[in-house]
């Protein structure tokens, strides 16, 4: 609750600080409040300091070791993120502060999704986390394919949120509360109407899907990720990813854990048709973006892995490890993406032709965070799906057996980017310049990444 509180104080700082010609304050600002968050965190993980608040919102907050670390997480992510501002806002000056002011709104709402104990509070995290991205999605205004995407974006979001908001309402009439504990004692006791509560968690299943782009509802996801400015995508990769899986696993584990035998088939089908679907269009694509789109909801696949596993040992650790080697990679990904294909307007593979003779640095980060998105061992991210397959594999092991083979299939189109970096002839490699902030910021996510490769059980320690 302590980060929540700095979090909201921040962004209402960063808004009327927008608005004085000192903007140059602004990154500064937004980089304290989060690192200020960051510290309330890890004391609350150390300690007992959230009990009290636990008290006094009982009926719709807990902030225990589940919602503390992925609060950390996501937190660690977007300072990363702000890091990189200075370079991917650099043409957005009008708009600064109510960029920054909106980023730090929707990480609130992602904090209330790691935390609630009832379905209005998942509902309200779920907009106060979307409302600003559909701004954020459209902030470059005489972008065509931004207003495009933002326009997509909110029409989706819109529509799923009308489904979810369905499914809790038949949720409440076959259990009499939006408690997530009562629903499961009501399930457990068998007071409750089966098919209301049926079809209730099926429609939530889709509108959650919705906002993790699962397929075959995740058709939104290339097109808002391609038009979006590529920081506003960077965030939607990493941290609404996070926060959709973190809320779908607590929902279903806390709530929903006694009807497992029910939805446990339409997510095993959701998870075999995303990861098989994602994975298959991503070998045909030529622009980075659209990639890392499909290699999302690729993720989103696997990820849906640790729902299925509920109730087996270390299936909310798997998760929690596997969002996090995924969004340091994504975060090195593209901001290395931001400097290559911004400079020399090319948001195709070609833009990264030759940077190993030109930005070797770079070459080698890109590199890293290729493998690791590819699960190649040792890296984090082979790590990360082992833990994640592990925890499913005696549930589901022909589906984790699908999941290794679309892993290896995403190897081909991950390598593309390295063969253009390490194998294109030094006549067509671009010209690349690095700015500080870029250059620290993906040293700090290879350093992060680095530490979970020789240390990948250090982060079952903070749940």
């Amino acid at each position: 609750m302590t980060a929540l509180l700095i979090l909201f104080t921040t962004a209402i700082a960063v808004l009327f600080a927008g608005l004085t010609n000192n903007r140059s304050l602004l990154q500064p600002v937004t980089l304290i409040g989060i690192l200020l968050a960051l510290g309330a965190t890890i004391l609350d993980i150390s300690g007992n300091s959230v009990e009290g608040w636990n008290d006094m919102y009982a009926s719709m907050f807990h902030f225990d070791g589940y919602a503390l670390a992925f609060t950390g997480v996501v937190l660690l992510i977007t300072a990363l993120i702000a890091g990189l501002s200075g370079w991917g806002f650099r043409n957005l000056n009008h708009t600064l502060g109510d960029n920054y002011g909106l980023i730090l709104f929707s990480l609130c709402g992602a904090l209330c999704m790691f935390s609630f104990t009832n379905m209005v509070m998942l509902f309200l995290g779920i907009e106060i986390l979307s409302i600003p991205l559909y701004v954020l999605a459209g902030s470059r205004r005489d972008d065509l394919a931004g207003n495009e995407a933002a326009l997509k974006y909110f029409l989706m979001g819109a529509f799923a949120t009308g489904i979810l908001l369905f499914g809790m309402a038949l949720v409440y009439g076959a259990t009499a509360s939006f408690d997530i504990q009562f629903i499961a004692d009501c399930i457990s006791d068998g007071r409750h109407s089966a098919g209301m509560l049926h079809v209730g968690i099926l429609l939530i299943i889709v509108g959650l899907s919705f906002k993790v782009s699962a397929a075959p509802f995740h058709f939104w996801a290339p097109d808002v990720y391609t038009g979006s400015p590529n920081l506003i995508t960077t965030f939607m990769a990493t941290v609404v990813k996070t926060a959709g899986f973190a809320a779908f696993y607590r929902l279903f584990s806390m709530g929903f854990a006694p009807a497992i035998d029910f939805w446990s088939m339409p997510l095993v089908a959701i998870s075999a048709l995303t990861m098989t679907l994602a994975n298959t269009t991503a070998l045909f694509q030529t622009n980075f973006k659209r990639m890392m789109a499909y290699s999302s909801i690729a993720h989103a696949g696997y990820l849906l892995l640790a729902v299925l596993a509920i109730g087996t040992e270390g299936s909310a650790r798997a998760l929690l490890f596997y969002t996090l080697t995924y969004s340091l990679a994504t975060v090195c990904a593209f901001g290395i993406y931001m400097v290559v294909a911004e400079q020399n307007d090319d948001g195709s593979f070609a833009a990264f032709n030759g940077l190993s003779k030109k930005q070797p640095m770079l070459a080698v980060a890109m590199t890293i965070a290729m493998l690791s998105l590819a699960g190649i061992p040792p890296t984090a991210g082979f790590f990360g799906k082992y833990f994640l397959f592990t925890a499913a594999f005696a549930k589901y092991p022909w589906l984790i057996v699908l999941a290794v083979i679309n892993s290896a299939v995403s190897i081909y189109y991950y390598f593309k980017i390295i063969i253009a970096m390490y194998f294109t002839r030094e006549e067509n490699a671009y010209s690349v310049s690095v700015p500080g902030n870029v250059r620290w910021v993906v040293l700090i996510g290879l350093l992060l990444i680095a530490l979970l490769t020789l240390a990948p059980g250090s982060v079952y320690a903070l749940m």
